[in-house]
């Protein structure tokens, strides 16, 4: 059996939750993606690349002190605010 790196492509089925169902399904209403599984996997790709780039950015927020509960406790919340207004800065672009 080929390792899941040597694969190009593969085809999965789910089922989707009504709320994510209906997020994409507007998406594609929108004219956002050209069918539901452009934009599940459109949207699959923005997930993981904010996730990758979230670990490359959150050691910038860690300091010699991060052991501190005070020091975690900021940049937890500094991790959330800079999510929020991402999150903020692409609705307003939609």
């Amino acid at each position: 059996m080929e390792s899941p790196d040597n694969v190009s492509s593969k085809q999965v089925g789910v089922r989707l939750p009504g709320h994510l169902y209906r997020w994409l399904k507007e998406k594609v209403d929108s004219g956002e993606y050209s069918n539901m599984a452009q934009s599940v996997i459109g949207e699959l790709t923005k997930a993981r690349t904010l996730e990758e780039v979230r670990r490359r950015e959150t050691p910038l927020y860690n300091s010699a002190c991060e052991d501190e509960p005070l020091a975690r406790m900021v940049n937890e919340r500094i991790e959330g605010v800079r999510r929020e207004l991402l999150n903020e800065v692409k609705r307003r672009r939609a």
